[in-house]
């Protein structure tokens, strides 16, 4: 059975500039219509929640990028004497319909960011990746739209209020080229209307005039190579000038270079460039800024030197960032540094350093974690120092692990599952299946935190429990990491309860390893003739699969075996990918003809049979 798509592709028509509202109709398709050079194609997620805020995000980026356009194209026609009726009448509308929005933005970009979020928990299959897609390509447009919101709005006002002074100016212009049979401006009788036309027609400059001469014998025009942001802020600036107070100019800088400080950090994260970030680092005015270029260079696993300089020379601010960071590369360089963050006065700080600690693999690093960590009144020292005793990845620890299980603290409860994949044995991997079946209320971050681990045994235990669960989520999720993790091929699951892994297709070869019932198994391959074999009262002629299996002999030299096991002993699974786009698979039990899809497992795939 195809899986069923919860998306389509397309609506019935593009949107458009007058689904903002009917009255910019005249507007649409002209050159003010943002959507003239492109079709902005809504999706339909059949979700109404989604599609409500789809809607809703379209309206806002279209309605600012026409206010854009207005903007611009006014100021263009006004440096070269052109009217501007077009543009004033779309200013009247805008002026109205701008506020409103502007106030939404902030609450438009959270639910976003929430709706990305909550996308995996509410749709299936390939719809995760079109509408994670299609809410991506949108936070983009409202991030990139939103810082120059204010600006656009200011400049609908600038143009609104300078409609009068722009038709004056024009009038002006016309009657110094044209022959005057009556000046209009006399009969008012007004002296200083009469000194400011004299002052006009000798083009002497009046600055408490709001007729700009120059201005209006400007010969160049804006040719649009300018970025966009760039011109808005020019065209009002003179006003914010006028209205900002001295401290006001202040915060707005300061709030300019923390956000271009903040870009610049994402940016070298990006292209994976920590000189760059180091530079941040040590050199940036701004403590927010630093503490963003610091915990990038963690995420990159880099600059070791400059986070130790920033932790001995920097602010309060900026050190725990820098410790969570230098946590992150784990380096034994930094041992020092470790030992003396878990003496900090800030509980986060000494989390983050005993969990590097353990990361260093030190055994005095191992003993402090035992004894001061693991004791502290803190719940986010226990988790970091659980996270950080995992690296160590020794036997004796599991235990510890495990008696964390059992704590009242979700905190600790979650820090001991992270802490037992981080370790991932193959006695880890057992507590976490058992955590999957015991404790409903963390089985699915069990799962996950199984699938963090990439080793066969994982890809085993994954197997195991889609095997013996019913809960739907619980097999949709171990159905994605498989296909995630890529395990396609076939897998014996042993229906014996006790015997051995044969060195040789041969019930008397040597045996190799103990075998019993639900064990997994990776097949490798089958033997080409068949075998008559007693097993209990009847002879039973098959062949022999060949496969690879976790060792259960003490002392073995490797953590997996490879042997010989007779085909009526096993079930065998296949996890097969489906179609060219990689998204989606299925689950088959090849002896019992049961074929499930990866992404729901409980929609029976029709396999035609093989006569």
């Amino acid at each position: 059975m195809v899986l069923v798509l919860l998306i389509s592709c397309s609506t019935s028509k593009p949107y458009q500039l007058t689904d903002v509202s009917p009255k910019y109709k005249e507007y649409q398709g002209s050159d003010l219509d943002p959507h003239k050079s492109k079709d902005v194609i809504i999706p339909v997620t059949n979700n109404r929640k989604y599609d409500e805020f789809i809607q809703e995000a379209h309206k806002a980026i279209a309605l600012l990028e026409f206010g854009e356009n207005v903007a611009l194209r006014a100021d263009s026609k006004k440096t070269v004497g052109e009217p501007v009726e077009k543009e004033m009448q779309a200013a009247a509308y805008l002026e109205e319909d701008l506020p409103t929005l502007i106030a939404k933005l902030p609450g438009l970009i959270q639910t976003n960011e929430d709706l990305i979020e909550s996308t995996p928990n509410d749709f299936d299959g390939p719809a995760i990746g079109r509408v994670s897609n299609e809410l991506g390509n949108i936070l983009e447009a409202l991030k990139q739209n939103s810082p120059k919101a204010i600006g656009i709005q200011n400049a609908i006002r600038h143009l609104r209020s300078d409609s009068g002074n722009y038709n004056q100016g024009k009038d002006t212009l016309e009657k110094e080229t044209k022959p005057v049979v009556e000046d209009p401006i006399i009969i008012t009788n007004e002296k200083e209307a009469a000194k400011k036309l004299e002052k006009v027609i000798s083009k002497k400059e009046d600055n408490s005039s709001k007729i700009s001469i120059k201005r209006l014998n400007r010969k160049t025009k804006v040719t649009g190579k300018a970025k966009v942001s760039e011109q808005i802020n020019e065209l009002v600036k003179k006003e914010e000038e006028d209205v900002l107070s001295e401290e006001e100019k202040k915060d707005r800088e300061y709030t300019e270079q923390i956000r271009n400080g903040l870009v610049q950090v994402f940016q070298w994260e990006y292209y994976r460039n920590p000189k760059n970030l180091e530079r941040i680092l040590a050199t940036h005015p701004i403590p927010r800024v630093r503490s963003a270029a610091a915990l990038a260079l963690g995420r990159l696993k880099a600059g070791r030197v400059s986070l130790q300089t920033a932790i001995d020379k920097d602010g309060y601010q900026v050190r725990p960032a820098a410790y969570k960071a230098l946590s992150d590369l784990g380096d034994k360089r930094s041992l020092s540094y470790f030992i003396a963050g878990t003496k900090a006065e800030d509980p986060e700080v000494i989390a983050v350093s005993y969990e590097g600690l353990g990361k260093t693999k030190d055994p005095a690093g191992r003993e402090m974690i035992l004894t001061t960590g693991l004791a502290s009144e803190y719940v986010v020292i226990v988790s970091g120092s659980l996270r950080g005793l995992a690296h160590h990845k020794l036997d004796a620890d599991v235990e510890v692990f495990d008696k964390f299980l059992k704590s009242n603290e979700q905190e600790i409860k979650e820090a001991a599952l992270e802490a037992l994949a981080i370790h991932g044995s193959r006695e880890s991997l057992r507590i976490l299946e058992r955590v999957v079946a015991e404790e409903p209320n963390l089985a699915l971050m069990a799962v996950d935190e199984i699938s963090k681990n990439h080793s066969l045994s994982a890809t085993f235990a994954l197997i195991r429990l889609n095997e013996s669960q019913t809960d739907e989520k619980i097999n949709k999720r171990i159905g994605e990491s498989l296909l995630r993790r890529k395990a396609f091929g076939k897998y014996a699951i042993i229906l014996i309860e006790d015997d051995y892994l044969r060195s040789e297709p041969n019930e008397r070869s040597r045996p190799v390893s103990y075998i019993k019932n639900k064990e997994i198994g990776l097949i490798l391959s089958e033997t080409k003739k068949e075998f008559a074999v007693r097993i209990g009262e009847d002879i039973l002629t098959d062949k022999y699969i060949q496969v690879k299996m976790e060792s259960t002999l003490p002392g073995a030299r490797g953590a997996f075996v490879t042997g010989w096991v007779f085909y009526p002993k096993l079930d065998i699974i296949e996890v097969k990918q489906l179609g060219s786009d990689g998204k989606s698979g299925k689950y088959s039990n090849l002896k019992k003809g049961k074929h499930n899809n990866l992404f729901d497992p409980i929609e029976e795939i029709k396999v035609p049979r093989k006569d």
